[in-house]
Formats: C-alpha cells, sequence, structure tokens
C-alpha cells in the first residue's frame, strides 16, 4: 500500500519550490515593475511625459534609489525638460511598497534642477500645474491611482536655471528646502497623487528662486506673479507647507497669502495682488488680470517684445 504521507512530502515540497521560485523571478523583477510603475503613474497623473533611467530596491535594507527622472515641459516651452533628478533615496521598505497610501518615512533629492521658462508672460511651472488633470487621476486601466503620505522630504542643493531671459541662461544655486508631511493633514488622508507631490516642489523651488539676486527685479515680478497662480492648484495643506518650507521674505508673504484659503479659492486674483503688493520684490500695482501683470512686466523687462 503506497505511504500517503510520502506524497505528502511531494507536494509540501513542490509547493515550496515554486514559492521559492516565484520569489526570485519577483526579485529580480521589482526593480524594472517599480520603474515602470513611476514612469506611468508620474506621467498619467500630470500630463507631462516622465522617465526614469533605473530603480534600484534594497529588500533587506529598507532603502530605494531612483535615478535619472525626468519631467517634460508644457507643450509650447523650448527647454525639453522642465525637471531633472540625478539621484532620489527613499526610506522605504517593500512591505511599504505594497501599502495604500504608500508610507515613506523619508525622502532625499539631491541636486534637482527646475528649468524656469516664458511664453507670452506665463512661465512653464505655473502652465504645467493649470494643465494637471483636475478629476481623480486617470492612471492605466491595470492599475490604481498611486498616493503616497512622506514625513520628511528634502531637496538637496536644488538648483534652478532661468530660460529665455535676455541673452543667456541664469543658473541658480539655492539653499535647501525641507517639506513635512507631505500628503497627510486635513483632505489628504488617503495620501497625496504624484502630481500633487511634484507640484508642491516645483512651487517650492520656483518660490525659493525669487530671493536670488542674481535675477531683476522686474523678473522677481514675473516669477512672483506666477508662484502666487501656481499656488491655487495646490490643496490647502500643500500651499501651508510649501509656505512653510520657504525662508525669509517671500516665506513670509506666501504664509500670508495661502492663510485665508477661502478667500484664495474664491478670488484667486485678489489675493495674489495683495500678495504681490505685499512683497516687496514684487509688483505695488493692482492690475484686474494677474497674468497681464506678469506680461507687461515681462514686455518692460525684454524691451517692449514678448519673447
Amino acid at each position: 500500500m503506497p505511504n500517503p504521507f510520502k506524497w505528502i512530502r511531494r507536494i509540501v515540497l513542490a509547493v515550496v519550490l515554486l514559492v521559492i521560485i516565484a520569489a526570485v523571478i519577483v526579485y529580480w523583477n521589482i526593480d524594472r515593475i517599480i520603474k515602470n510603475t513611476v514612469q506611468s503613474q508620474a506621467t498619467s497623473s500630470t500630463n507631462l511625459q516622465t522617465t526614469l533611467d533605473s530603480a534600484s530596491l534594497s529588500l533587506l535594507g529598507g532603502k530605494l534609489s531612483l535615478s535619472g527622472l525626468q519631467v517634460a515641459s508644457p507643450p509650447g516651452y523650448q527647454a525639453p525638460q522642465m525637471l531633472q533628478v540625478g539621484s532620489t533615496n527613499l526610506a522605504v521598505s517593500y512591505g511599504q511598497l505594497r501599502g495604500d497610501p504608500v508610507r515613506v518615512a523619508a525622502i532625499t533629492i539631491d541636486k534637482p534642477k527646475l528649468v524656469i521658462e516664458q511664453k507670452n508672460g506665463e512661465l512653464n511651472f505655473k502652465k504645467a500645474m493649470e494643465d494637471m488633470p483636475k478629476s481623480p487621476d486617470t492612471a492605466p486601466a491595470n492599475s490604481k491611482p498611486l498616493k503616497v503620505i512622506i514625513d520628511d522630504l528634502k531637496l538637496n542643493d536644488p538648483q534652478v536655471v532661468v530660460k529665455g531671459i535676455g541673452a543667456t541662461d541664469i543658473p541658480l544655486s539655492l539653499p535647501s528646502i525641507e517639506l513635512k508631511n507631505v500628503g497627510s493633514g486635513e483632505g489628504a488622508q488617503n495620501g497625496a497623487a504624484m502630481k500633487d507631490v511634484l507640484g508642491q516642489v516645483i512651487t517650492a523651488m520656483a518660490a525659493a528662486a525669487s530671493d536670488s539676486s542674481a535675477i531683476s527685479a522686474e523678473f522677481k515680478q514675473v516669477l512672483n506673479a506666477n508662484v502666487g497662480a501656481a499656488m491655487t492648484n495646490l490643496g490647502a495643506e500643500a500651499q501651508k507647507r510649501v509656505a512653510a518650507a520657504i525662508p525669509g521674505e517671500m516665506g513670509q508673504s506666501l504664509s500670508k497669502l495661502v492663510s485665508n484659503p477661502q478667500e484664495l479659492a474664491k478670488d484667486p486674483n485678489k489675493a495674489i495682488q495683495s500678495f504681490l503688493g505685499g512683497n516687496k520684490s514684487g509688483s505695488t500695482t493692482q492690475p484686474s488680470d494677474v497674468k497681464k501683470e506678469a506680461t507687461d512686466a515681462l514686455q518692460g523687462l525684454l524691451g517692449g517684445k514678448k519673447k
């Protein structure tokens, strides 16, 4: 009579072997899966083509590294990429990556570079944020929209290049920026979408550039008008978070701008005009349209002609 325990042992061994094989397959493909997920989710969430060179997850060390992240400029702007990131390091485990939302203890982005470019008085980052989907994210059909909560998001040695103003590009080196509790707070219990994270990073870098002495007062007027308008595309908690991350006069002015989110949502032009008037580096006029404010300033900067 056949020994039933012998067949049970064989079945158990076969199941264990299949589990090991599956684990090995996942291990060798997890980096590619993460890379493709970041690219597809960021592209669909922002309406901007996003590419990533590589992703590397340390299953035992709790670290995820992303290299070569590039976010394209909105249509009509000359720079191929609006945002470039050399390396990004995340403190996260494999189990956390499977969460909904994904919980990340810390993200450190080294030397992110934002290209600020104008077209008819409108800067590319403001245009990009206005063009991002207002409805829930349209992720690929076979995946849910990715949401994240980031306890601490650091931008080390951020760089901004101002393009299209004058004969040469203007490189700016900015102090490091730190955003706290991204994706948490009122109205964000389910985390932040990729577009929200990128929107906060881009707006914070653009706002910090306003304090640079390397750009003229006229261009600061243009920049501040566009930063103020871009802030209206962020949620109330995100607006406060960005304002708190910017030091000095610009940070104080942004904090005042977002102190009354109902007023900002109800009448953005009026709120931004007040912001410009209260910021010494900005405009003191009160035009009826913020885009006209920026366009007029840019025409003066370029000698009366739109570029």
